[in-house]
C-alpha cells in the first residue's frame, strides 16, 4: 500500500520583537513561512506551492501581514520626540547665538520648551549633545525644521518660532530677525503670521 498525499509546513525563517496590533504593546514573534508539499509515506518529496509568510504573535498567536512589522506607533511616537525635541534645541541655541556651548540659563529654556510642546524631559547633556553634532550647521539646521514641520500641527509650529524668539536677546538683530523668519518659513508658517509672532517680540 502507498501512502501518498499533501501537508503543509510553517518553517521559521526568523524571530524578534514588534509591536503586535491586538496586544497593543510589543511582543515576542515568529516569521512563518507556509510551504505545501507533496509527501510519500509522510516524507516531504515534492514542493508543490509556496504561500504568502506571516508574523506569528508569541502572545495572542494571531497571524499578521508580514509588513506588520514595519508598524511601531511607539518607536514613531519616540522618534518624532527625539527628532523634533533636537529641531527645538537647534534653533534656540542659534538664535541665542550659543553655538559651542549652551549656558545653563539657555539649557533651563531649552527643556522647557520642549517640556512645554512635547510633554518630555531633555536633559542638559543631550542639549549639549545636540549642539555638539552638527547642531551649528545652519543649513542643515534648517533643513531640519523643514522635515520635522511635516509632523507638527499649526499650533505646534508657532510653539517652536516663540520658543526661538524667548531665547533671543531682545531688541532682535536684523540679522535673528533673518533667521526666525526663515525659520517660519521653512515651517509652513504664513508670512502674515510669522510677522505677526516677530512684531510682538519687538514691542516686548
Amino acid at each position: 500500500m502507498i501512502i501518498w498525499g499533501t501537508y503543509v509546513t510553517k518553517k521559521v525563517v526568523s524571530t524578534g520583537q514588534f509591536y503586535c496590533p491586538r496586544c497593543a504593546n510589543h511582543r515576542a514573534y515568529k516569521l512563518r513561512r507556509p510551504k505545501k508539499w507533496g509527501h510519500l509515506y509522510w516524507i516531504p518529496i515534492i514542493p508543490m506551492e509556496e504561500f504568502d509568510r506571516y508574523v506569528e504573535c508569541e502572545g495572542c498567536k494571531g497571524a499578521y501581514q508580514e509588513i506588520v512589522l514595519q508598524h511601531d506607533p511607539v518607536r514613531a511616537q519616540r522618534d518624532f520626540e527625539d527628532n523634533v525635541s533636537r529641531m527645538l534645541c537647534q534653533v534656540m541655541c542659534l538664535m541665542a547665538g550659543e553655538r559651542d556651548s549652551v549656558s545653563p540659563h539657555l539649557s533651563d529654556q531649552v527643556a522647557a520648551s520642549v517640556r512645554d510642546i512635547l510633554k518630555i524631559e531633555m536633559p542638559p547633556a543631550a542639549i549639549q549633545a545636540v549642539m555638539s553634532n552638527g547642531g551649528n550647521d545652519l543649513q542643515a539646521v534648517l533643513s531640519n525644521v523643514e522635515q520635522q514641520a511635516r509632523l507638527l500641527s499649526d499650533r505646534g509650529k508657532d510653539m517652536v518660532l516663540r520658543a526661538a524668539l524667548a531665547a533671543a536677546t531682545l531688541p532682535l538683530t536684523e540679522a535673528r530677525r533673518t533667521f526666525a523668519s526663515e525659520v517660519g518659513k521653512r515651517l509652513g508658517m504664513m508670512p502674515a503670521h510669522v510677522s505677526g509672532v516677530l512684531a510682538e517680540f519687538a514691542t516686548n
